[in-house]
């Protein structure tokens, strides 16, 4: 099998390793980080990106799928499906990828996901250390132990073999130091994103939505998104604000699913395209996000960048993310939450200065800043 020919044998040669599946229909956080960043690397001058991938998961002319938003970048299959692919590089340490990925500079895996190589340097996406906290109110269940233990097998060859581990926040590099005992220097912070779309955010579902006024929780119901918080902030709306409804964008779990239906004034919309939930997010009095964890939090900076007060959760990394450009409260802490939501309510002076606030600092959080550090990261390490 011949290698694969670069087209500018000047440039900083870059395979990407990219679970491709990741990017269809409705990315999660992780699947943005993903396509953004593997597309913006491709278009960078003085890079030459292709993209490695489990064959099955190409077309039949080994070509990205038009329908995929990495369509049009150079690509390369691999001959095995990716779990048993992936399952090998970390337990055995092959196959090698050189053979796959020819005269590469670096093999760049924007997930946590570890490629065996022998010549290229490794550089892999930290998006958060979960897995690894011993202080949630779920650690010392099975389910999340059983978790750490496949994280502890997944991360420690990453961290053995990496010749850069690329991390979602100062808060994520922090606790890659401190958990699992990485040194500062072999970390560099990228960040994430917002997709331009939230940006250009405009008026037009209030006629769709009605004259009621609604606040929009993004993530869906989960135990780790504070689904229970939300819960109790919603019986406790509909006494105090009755007309106001709580829109809730993102699949859930089924244990908040039932009591959440049975709560009139809660709407469970599911995933919907990004233009509209911008949109969404634009008419909506606030944005309320109570998630327990969150190594980024890319969708407080979606709301602030679609022009959206956001009240926050102060754990994880949403502090460093969300900073003074909005309400960082205790999720546990029902009573202040919803006095948040009542104070954007009532006071549209409050409201305005919030929105200008967080416009200002979703211009920090766009994927071309993102693209750069990873650029310099690649050039530096």
């Amino acid at each position: 099998m011949p290698l694969l020919r670069r087209r500018n044998p000047a440039a900083m040669k870059v395979s990407a390793y990219v679970q491709l599946h990741r990017g269809t229909v409705m990315p999660t956080g992780v699947g943005q980080h993903l396509i953004h960043m593997t597309r913006g690397l491709s278009q960078r001058p003085g890079m030459d990106v292709n993209v490695l991938a489990p064959r099955n998961q190409l077309d039949r002319d080994e070509k990205i799928s038009e329908g995929n938003p990495l369509a049009g970048i150079a690509a390369r299959g691999l001959p095995l499906g990716r779990r048993w692919l992936e399952a090998l590089w970390e337990r055995t340490n092959y196959p090698k990828a050189d053979y796959w990925c020819g005269d590469a500079d670096w093999i760049y895996s924007p997930t946590e996901v570890y490629i065996a190589t022998r010549r290229p340097r490794l550089a892999v996406t930290v998006h958060d250390l979960h897995a690894f906290e011993s202080d949630l109110p779920w650690s010392g269940t099975r389910e999340h132990l059983a978790f750490r233990r496949r994280w502890s097998r997944m991360m420690a060859p990453i961290i053995k073999h990496s010749s850069c581990i690329l991390a979602a926040s100062e808060f994520t590099k922090g606790r890659l130091c401190k958990l699992l005992n990485v040194k500062s220097d072999r970390v560099a912070v990228v960040g994430n994103g917002v997709d331009p779309l939230y940006f250009a955010a405009k008026d037009g579902l209030r006629s769709e939505m009605g004259e009621r006024p609604y606040i929009v929780v993004v993530g869906g119901l989960t135990r780790r998104k504070g689904g229970d918080l939300i819960l109790r902030v919603a019986q406790k709306l509909s006494q105090e604000l009755p007309e106001l409804r709580i829109l809730v964008a993102g699949r859930g779990e089924s244990a908040f699913t039932t009591p959440a239906l049975a709560v009139g004034n809660i709407q469970l919309l599911q995933h919907i395209p990004t233009e509209r939930l911008a949109s969404l997010l634009h008419d909506a009095t606030a944005a309320v996000f109570l998630s327990r964890y969150e190594g980024f939090g890319i969708p407080v900076v979606e709301a602030m960048a679609a022009g959206t007060p956001v009240i926050s959760s102060n754990r994880g990394a949403l502090p460093e993310v969300v900073g003074k450009a909005g309400l960082l409260l205790d999720p546990e802490e029902t009573g202040s939450v919803v006095e948040a939501i009542r104070w954007f309510s009532r006071d549209a002076a409050a409201r305005a200065e919030y929105i200008a606030r967080g416009s200002i600092r979703a211009e920090g959080y766009r994927w071309e800043r993102c693209v750069e550090r990873l650029a310099q990261a690649l050039e530096t390490h």
